[in-house]
Formats: C-alpha cells, sequence, structure tokens
C-alpha cells in the first residue's frame, strides 16, 4: 500500500514530510501545509464542477475550502498502477464539530451564514465559468485528437482514448478542419443577464421545493408499504408490534406536512420571497463532520453534494443534527437561528418553512426503512432501542415546536 501511494504522491507539486491514516484517506503533512488523499469514486463531470465552484469562491476571498489539486499533468484525478483513481485536496488541522459543544455549534453556524453569503454572488458566475471551462476542455481535446490523427494515430484507437464512437471523432476532425474552435465573447446585455438570473433563481427554487414535497410524498408512500408488509406478518417480533401501535402517529405527520408544505408553496409570494433571499451555492451536507474547527478558524470540506438552490436547507440540517444531539432545547435552536440571521435575514416565510421541515418525523421513517431492508431473520434487539428513542425524541421535538410555533408563527 505504502509503495502504491507513494507513486501517487510522486505525481503531485509536494514535499511531503509525513503521513498518517484519516477517516478512509491519507493525511499528509508538507511543507505547504496540510493535504489529504482520497480514493474517487464519484462523477468526474461533478468533480470538474467542483474544482469550477471553488475557484470561484477562493477569487471571492472565502478560503477555507478543501481546495482541490491538480497533479504535474493538470489533471484532478490520479491513478495508481493498478488504475484506482485517487483526489488530492488540502486540509486543515482541527477536530470536527462538536455537537453537544455549543461554542462550537456557533461557530459552525457563522460559518454556513458566511459560506452561504458568499455562495450567492457565486451561484450568479458558476453557470458562465463552468460553460467556459466546458468550451476550453472541448477545446483542449479536439486539439488533441486533431494532432494524433495528423500523425498517424488508428481512428479507432483515438476513439477508444476519448470514450467517443469513431463516427464522433471522424466529425469533430471534420468540423476543425472547416472552422477552429475559438473562445466566445458573451454580447449579452445587462438586463438579458439579469432576466436570466431571475429565471434561474425561481426555477432552482421550485426545482428545491419539488424535491422536498417529492421526498415527503416518497416516505409517506414507502411507510405504507412497510405497514402493509408487517400488517401482514403472522409472528411479529418486539419491533414490529411497536411499529404498528405507533405508526398512525407518525404517519399522520407525514401527511400533514406533505400537505401543509403543498399549500404553503402554492402561495408565490411565500415561495418568491424564499428563492429570492435564499437563492445560492448549497453544500448539501453540512453537518458535524464536514466542519473543522480550530483556534480561531473554521473550515469547511467535502462539497460533493453541492447544488445551487435554497440554502434553508443546508440550514435545516445542521440544526436539525443539532436538536437530535441536545434534546431538542429550543433555546439551542434559537440560538442557532439568532447567529444565522445576524448575517443573512430570515422572515416569517422562512420560519413557516423551517417549521414544517422540522416537523416531518423524518426519525422514525429512517428506521421503519432500516427495518424493512435488512435482514428480518436475523432482527437486531437495537432497532428496538432505536424505536423507543424515536418515540422519546418526539416527545422532545413536539415540546419545541410548539414553542418555536409561539413564538414565530402566531
Amino acid at each position: 500500500m505504502a509503495e502504491k501511494l507513494a507513486e501517487v504522491y510522486d505525481k503531485y507539486n509536494i514535499e511531503i514530510i509525513g503521513t498518517r491514516r484519516g477517516r478512509g484517506a491519507n493525511i499528509l503533512t508538507t511543507t505547504d501545509g496540510l493535504y489529504i488523499l482520497e480514493p474517487f469514486r464519484g462523477s468526474v463531470n461533478r468533480l470538474e464542477q467542483e474544482y469550477v465552484l471553488k475557484g470561484l469562491f477562493q477569487k471571492e476571498g472565502f478560503l477555507d475550502l478543501d481546495a482541490l489539486i491538480l497533479n504535474r499533468e493538470g489533471e484532478l484525478i490520479t491513478y495508481d498502477r493498478y488504475h484506482q483513481p485517487f483526489v488530492l485536496k488540502r486540509h486543515f488541522a482541527g477536530e470536527e464539530c462538536d455537537m453537544r459543544n455549543l461554542a462550537d455549534v456557533v461557530r459552525a453556524v457563522q460559518k454556513l451564514a458566511e459560506l452561504h453569503s458568499f455562495g450567492q454572488n457565486v451561484a450568479t458566475s458558476f453557470p458562465k465559468e463552468w460553460e467556459k471551462a466546458k468550451r476550453e476542455k472541448d477545446r483542449i481535446m479536439q486539439k488533441e485528437i486533431c494532432q494524433a490523427i495528423a500523425e498517424g494515430e488508428e481512428l479507432e484507437q483515438v476513439a477508444r482514448i476519448y470514450g467517443m464512437t469513431p463516427v464522433a471523432v471522424r466529425e469533430l476532425v471534420k468540423q476543425s478542419n472547416q472552422n477552429e474552435v475559438s473562445e466566445e465573447v458573451d454580447t449579452e446585455d445587462s438586463s438579458a443577464s439579469d432576466y436570466d438570473e431571475k429565471k434561474e433563481r425561481l426555477e432552482s427554487g421550485k426545482k428545491s421545493a419539488d424535491r422536498v414535497l417529492e421526498t415527503f410524498i416518497r416516505r409517506n408512500r414507502e411507510l405504507r408499504k412497510i405497514h402493509k408488509f408487517v400488517s401482514g406478518m403472522k409472528r411479529k417480533n418486539s419491533f414490529e408490534t411497536l411499529f404498528l401501535q405507533t405508526f398512525s402517529e407518525y404517519y399522520d405527520k407525514g401527511v400533514r406536512c406533505e400537505q401543509i408544505f403543498t399549500e404553503v408553496m402554492k402561495d408565490t409570494t411565500i415561495s418568491q420571497n424564499i428563492w429570492e433571499c435564499h437563492y445560492g451555492i448549497c453544500h448539501g451536507n453540512y453537518n458535524q463532520h464536514n466542519v473543522i474547527i480550530a483556534d480561531g478558524k473554521e473550515a469547511i470540506i467535502h462539497f460533493e453534494r453541492f447544488s445551487r438552490g435554497n440554502q434553508l436547507d443546508d440550514l435545516y440540517q445542521f440544526a436539525r443534527k443539532v436538536m437530535e444531539k441536545n434534546h431538542f432545547d429550543y433555546e439551542i435552536l434559537e440560538m442557532i437561528l439568532d447567529t444565522y440571521a445576524r448575517k443573512m435575514e430570515l422572515s416569517g416565510d422562512d420560519y413557516k418553512y423551517m417549521y414544517v421541515l422540522f416537523s416531518y418525523p423524518e426519525k422514525f421513517w429512517k428506521i421503519a426503512n432500516g427495518y424493512y431492508n435488512t435482514n428480518k431473520a436475523f432482527l437486531s434487539p437495537k432497532h428496538v432501542e432505536k424505536l423507543k428513542m424515536v418515540m422519546e425524541q418526539e416527545k422532545e421535538k413536539n415540546e419545541m415546536l410548539a414553542q418555536y410555533s409561539a413564538f414565530h408563527l402566531n
């Protein structure tokens, strides 16, 4: 393993002082700071988008991200001798955010608000920057293919290397001979740009709302399916008996959330207010594992799930994780929302949106879904423990939501 990775390290312009194992990766101490080498399992297209996105954040002045590092050949992915892919990123000294440490939570929320503030500017420039990057990539590929063909390389071999059909390669060479690829100058007037940006905000906002509603609908459908399955069993274990006893309460809440969310999003004034104010780059997986806390500094890592959409979804996901770790203490929720609102203003419509998200019985669905996809012959007693814990948490969450409703919705 060490020899294999050493070959990978040698493909980067870094001088390594020491290495250690991290969470499924290798952390490198170098003369230029910390880096992390991770196995790559995702989409190349998404990785290239992430590279462009982080470059825009850096241009805006937001530097506390795990920037992707190009290898000596200018590529994002580096392969070992067995053709296993790796990516190298900047890394940060410090510890993961402690959800029970309120000082850590405040700093993580402040960093999220800062990310979202920068992310609103980046979301506007990202589409054009990404199109520009794609055109440049296509130009380079076209040049390489034409050169290979001109030097006598077999058409089929070139097509295999670039993952294209021979017909596509032939057409590309023909186009190149007819007209050289040149960088297009964007002559759009500012009014057209403003219109497109507003349209993008509304379309992305609608997609975000549709995703939330689709999630509610899908989960409610899955709960019905699981209920039907358990009801049809002749012999029921303790988990299945408890599940049937509590099903109606949680399922009814899920259906109400689906109905309320549908009604809220039908109000175009509410929905447009939310999209106008909270459209931007979303992290997509903002939790304790992806926030590094150090003395005087916070950093954000793992942007694989980034998107353009409603940034309140990031805030909800983080707040929900914190509340689960702290018995749904309403004062902690207020602390989170107040901290975020100092940077990113929250309106009454935003609080309505957050209320519906918090109301959905997500943990009950998760436990039920986990049970359904587990081997029933070897069902762990932990399933019963988890379900009982969810029932206790639901009581705490109901108390929190009652306070929340009284303060923000009445």
